[in-house]
């Protein structure tokens, strides 16, 4: 289980950024979504949205005029469409952690404001919420509290306890392969005696290489850049030609070794 936001603002965290500390003091930071691309992803979902409503319509259209029940078919629309917009909204922020088409797009997630997964109740409350924060049209009250919050939370982000963040590209093991030569030259690193860490590096890749099977590789890029310098340090060669997560990964292995 996550640990409460961290209060000390590590270098380098931007304002709006969110940092989340686990009991081993692994810190997570997440970069919130602004406005320019929650309201992109917006503007996707509606075209989703919009075509299955209009699916919605054809069949009841086609209840009408071809079945010959007219009321039937008006009926099935309201209810069926009435119904769609609110699960939409609701259903994949819920079961598809915190995305919807339009969030997947753009690299966009919902999640707890203390770091974890979005729960199901929080999803129905934020997009519950969602009416107010249209009004008086277009959003205009979500925009304004948007502004105003440090993490761009309009209404229901406020009362979900959630926030929109911007998802880092992953970084794959493989994209991370080296060649010949770069593994001649990692293979010198592994090989080298006993490597002398920083003490708080050494905690760090102690912490991390206990958590690293529970990582998704995008946190555990985003773990090893936190890091980088440090790593740089410690293995200039691993860093230079594989990147700081081989590195970071490198020193884990010998940690449990």
């Amino acid at each position: 289980m996550m640990a409460p936001v961290s209060l000390q603002r590590p270098p380098g965290a931007l304002p709006e950024d969110l940092v989340v500390a686990t009991p081993e003091q692994v810190a997570f930071r997440f970069e919130t979504a602004g406005l320019g691309s929650r309201f992109t992803a917006q503007l996707l979902d509606l075209l989703v949205l919009t075509a299955i409503v209009v699916a919605i319509g054809l069949v009841g259209f086609g209840i009408a005029t071809v079945g010959g029940q007219p009321v039937v078919g008006a009926l099935l629309f309201v209810v069926l469409a009435f119904a769609s917009v609110w699960a939409y909204w609701i259903l994949p922020e819920a079961l598809w952690s915190g995305q919807t088409v339009g969030k997947y797009v753009l690299h966009l997630r919902v999640i707890d404001a203390r770091g974890g997964p979005i729960t199901v109740g929080q999803a129905v409350i934020r997009n519950l919420l969602r009416v107010v924060d249209f009004l008086p049209w277009s959003y205009a009250l979500g925009t304004i509290v948007m502004f105003g919050t440090a993490r761009s939370q309009r209404l229901g982000d406020l009362a979900a306890g959630t926030i929109v963040i911007r998802e880092r590209a992953a970084v794959r093991l493989d994209d991370l392969s080296a060649g010949p030569d770069e593994a001649n030259g990692t293979a010198r690193a592994v090989a080298r005696p006993a490597l002398r860490l920083d003490p708080r590096l050494h905690r760090f890749v102690q912490a991390y290489a206990q958590r690293r099977p529970g990582l998704p590789p995008e946190r555990r890029a985003q773990l090893a850049a936190e890091v980088e310098p440090a790593l740089r340090a410690a293995l200039p060669d691993v860093v230079r030609t594989s990147g700081p997560l081989a590195a970071l990964d490198l020193l884990a292995d010998r940690e449990l070794s």
